[in-house]
């Protein structure tokens, strides 16, 4: 009963981070107290939350000294919400952080040096896979354990391109084939509509990187220190996408009210829509309404097949803590053999550790994708790319996703709207370098 009441009071509280369970059976105390309090912060939906309580009873049963206090909140604004609890001297102990964000998290010097604390203990990184070790370094300095190192894949709706007998591409697919696929599968008006994409642009960019890529485009400039999403490649891309929406390929709704975990992936559930990017936990929804689908890199263009994003999120330790022992030893627990069974075994994100056992607990036989194994190992071999992070990020990507928003409503085209911006995109890369 406990358990169920913990993680019911996050979503009766809409958003707002939390700090549940029962407050007077907690002693914060000093560091040499009999027990201590951790604050454990992390973001999730609904079918996510289960597994996080059992991990934080778990360690509990084994370490009846550390009472482990979730922070938990929506993604939507959550590492904004980190970043001031850092400033205000008010961090949690342990924070999932996405890595999009971890440049401004380290230049807000609110982590402590993973590498240098692995060191310190003997604990070995080289089990991770090096996708993840890497997108959670900074200027080669680790600043959190990996977990969920994975795609974000293309979700392939299998009914619905039966239905409309067009056989799935092959894992080499163009950016030209997948605009061709998205046409000639929508079908349909009104309530009866069927959509060939549907695209979630709320809170970050990462939806519309492959395509950029595809087409010869970045965000930024081999340095990191330059705009160009006002250059040629980039803008027509954007264009192409937005020409989707435009023409009725794309479901107006997804776009305006949606949600990554919740709109959408209804829409696939109900076969409303035939392709959509998504993460571990799309995945995890759509097996638990057992849709039948397959998962895929992302289309590739003329120059380049690394169009797929791969990205990791830290488990991080706050450089304020009082405990750095106990979130060390509740760190490596959440990331080492325990958690990382219990991740994979609740099929909450494929495994962050290169390890076979936890591919093992990871997939069922019985649901859907059948692929996804191969296409991670692909994906991780020929057709994976990181996000051009770098400090300002999270200011830059909130002055972009409005305008993409913009674009794709047709409200500004790609090209007027990103030349126009380049000034205040430019001056927030000038004053983070």
């Amino acid at each position: 009963m406990k358990k169920i009441f913990l993680f019911g009071v996050v979503f009766l509280l809409a958003g707002f981070f939390v700090f549940a369970g029962g407050s007077n059976q907690q002693k914060t105390g000093s560091p040499g107290a009999e027990q201590v309090t951790v604050k454990y912060a992390f973001w999730g939906s609904p079918e996510a939350l289960g597994v996080e309580a059992d991990i934080i009873s778990a360690f509990e049963a084994q370490n009846t000294g550390i009472k482990i206090e979730p922070v938990v909140s929506g993604f939507g604004d959550y590492h904004t919400k980190l970043l001031t609890m850092i400033a205000g001297g008010s961090a949690p102990d342990v924070m999932r952080i996405s890595t999009q964000y971890l440049p401004d998290f380290v230049n807000s010097k609110g982590l402590r040096d993973i590498d240098k604390m692995a060191r310190e203990r003997n604990y070995d990184l080289t089990k991770y896979y090096k996708e993840g070790l890497l997108d959670c370094s900074i200027d080669g300095v680790l600043y959190g354990l990996p977990w969920g190192t994975a795609p974000i894949y293309m979700i392939m709706n299998m009914t619905m391109f039966e239905e409309a007998g067009i056989p799935l591409p092959s894992y080499d697919w163009t950016f030209d084939d997948f605009l061709e696929i998205a046409k000639k599968i929508s079908s349909g008006t009104g309530a009866d509509r069927k959509y060939g994409f549907a695209m979630e642009i709320q809170s970050d960019l990462y939806p519309i990187y492959p395509y950029i890529w595809a087409n010869g485009g970045n965000l930024l400039d081999g340095s990191r220190k330059n705009f160009q999403l006002d250059q040629p490649s980039s803008y027509e891309a954007i264009q192409k996408i937005a020409g989707l929406y435009q023409g009725s390929y794309m479901p107006p709704e997804t776009l305006i009210t949606g949600t990554q975990t919740a709109s959408v992936p209804t829409w696939i559930i109900n076969n409303k829509v035939a392709m959509f990017q998504g993460t571990a936990a799309v995945v995890l929804m759509l097996q638990n309404a057992g849709v039948k689908f397959a998962v895929y890199p992302l289309p590739s263009g003329k120059a380049t097949s690394h169009t797929t994003v791969v990205k990791s999120n830290t488990t991080s330790i706050s450089m304020g803590t009082k405990y750095p022992e106990e979130a060390w030893k509740f760190c490596i627990f959440a990331r080492g053999d325990e958690g990382e069974s219990l991740y994979t075994k609740a099929k909450r994100v494929p495994p962050s550790i290169d390890d076979e056992k936890y591919w093992d607990l990871y997939l069922d036989a019985d649901k859907y994708p059948k692929n996804i194994k191969e296409v991670t190992g692909l994906i991780f071999e020929k057709y994976g790319n990181l996000a051009p992070v770098r400090r300002g990020y999270l200011e830059l990507e909130q002055l972009l996703t409005p305008l993409m928003q913009n674009i794709l409503l047709g409200q500004v085209t790609a090209e007027q709207g990103l030349k126009d911006i380049r000034p205040r995109a430019q001056a927030i890369l000038d004053k983070n370098n």
